[in-house]
């Protein structure tokens, strides 16, 4: 039986949703295809950051992300869920966030989802 999922604190919750709403301290991460999956879904970057940080501003299920080594920073990871709406299916987005600096700075990479069964959906009504 693996171990419960941790919370990330309030605080860092906090600080993730106001880089989120700031253009200047949100970013998708460039190593991914983030940028390839929010296009194929039809997502615009901008609503899709506010989703986000609505969403995590209402909820507190954001999970830490386990490291793969100690050393590693921290990040932390949540599932977003948009209903479904012709003709688009119903989508549940992976989403690993890196804050990092003062104020945090976010890197954002998204992937279909593959932790739907472990983690909570943060449902969104865009």
């Amino acid at each position: 039986m693996s171990a419960p999922r941790r919370k990330a604190p309030a605080t860092i919750r906090n600080q993730i949703v106001e880089a989120l709403r700031d253009p200047s301290r949100r970013f998708l991460d460039p190593r991914s295809s983030s940028r390839n999956y929010l296009d194929s879904w039809d997502l615009k970057a901008a609503g899709f950051y506010a989703d986000l940080a609505d969403g995590l501003a209402a909820s507190d299920d954001l999970f830490l992300k386990p490291k793969n080594h100690s050393n590693d920073p921290q990040r932390y990871q949540c599932v977003l869920a948009y209903p479904e709406d012709d003709p688009y299916p119903a989508l549940d987005i992976h989403v690993t966030l890196a804050p990092k600096g003062r104020p945090p700075r976010v890197m954002v990479a998204v992937h279909e989802s593959d932790t739907v069964q472990t983690l909570p959906r943060i449902h969104v009504d865009p």
